[in-house]
């Protein structure tokens, strides 16, 4: 791996670029194609194209928007079986390896590769779960088919784990806690392990959960140059709007590529970072 975060995190380097482009890229590069996420040399290429124009140092393959893809597997099930009943798809397990497989090959030497999970609430709504149903132990359970999950990938040139937490209506402390489990496969291989959150108010509530950074896709580049803690952010809706531009160089600029706006402006607005 080109260990592009790490060095950041030390100093090594001012910078660091990491833009979230999963939904850009499959409608600008893969048309939306409806074997996206079953043909996983499609979308390992249409990962990789749109990384040639938009240069980030970090790629994501995001789970989450596997398991939205895949939540009809789910329907039969309940709590964790729910995720266990798409992972133990061939086809879905297939994909997930193929495609991820190829993007550390094909990359590595370049870019970091990072995996980014849901956070366990989140995934389990997805799939179709009541909030109202989830406990602990759900929460608990879910986590560990997770660990054992990312466990599968620890041969190949991974940077690191994200787990991106929406604000759900679970007990934070409680998924916090389910979550350690996470955090120590990411530790145990050498990860990072990043956190990715929609509102500041989360930080408070997931301290005791020690994460490497924390990525805040709605941040303003004014918020972000005052952060006291590792933080990307500053890419917002505001920046791809024409806002403003970044002044400092000891910045992660984070945020989700908008896969509506104008390609052009999409380029325009990429050259004009630091």
């Amino acid at each position: 791996m080109a260990g592009l975060i790490k060095n950041w995190l030390n100093g090594d380097t001012p910078s660091l670029r990491w833009l979230a482009f999963e939904d850009y890229a499959r409608k600008v590069f893969g048309n939306e194609h409806e074997g996206w996420y079953r043909e996983p040399m499609r979308y390992a290429a249409g990962l990789a194209d749109a990384n040639k124009v938009l240069g980030s140092q970090v790629v994501t393959f995001d789970f989450g928007a596997v398991f939205l893809a895949n939540a009809a597997l789910a329907k039969e099930s309940q709590g964790a079986d729910r995720i266990a009943a798409v992972l133990n798809n061939e086809g879905v397990k297939a994909f997930c390896n193929d495609a991820i497989s190829a993007m550390a090959h094909q990359l590595n030497a370049r870019v970091d590769l990072v995996l980014q999970l849901p956070s366990p609430s989140g995934l389990l709504i997805t799939l179709g779960e009541d909030a109202a149903n989830i406990d602990f132990d759900m929460l608990d359970d879910t986590a560990t088919v997770l660990a054992d999950m990312l466990r599968g990938f620890s041969e190949l040139n991974i940077a690191g784990v994200v787990v991106a937490f929406t604000a759900s209506g679970v007990d934070v402390g409680e998924e916090s806690e389910a979550c350690e489990v996470l955090q120590s496969v990411a530790d145990h291989y050498d990860w990072i392990f990043a956190l990715r959150l929609v509102g500041s108010e989360l930080v408070g509530e997931l301290s005791d959960l020690p994460a490497d950074l924390v990525l805040f896709s709605a941040l303003s580049l004014s918020e972000l140059a005052e952060q006291k803690i590792p933080v990307g952010g500053g890419l917002s809706a505001d920046f791809w709007g024409s806002g403003e531009l970044p002044t400092q160089t000891r910045m992660c600029l984070y945020g989700d590529v908008p896969a509506g706006l104008d390609p052009k402006v999409v380029i325009e607005r990429i050259a004009a970072l630091p």
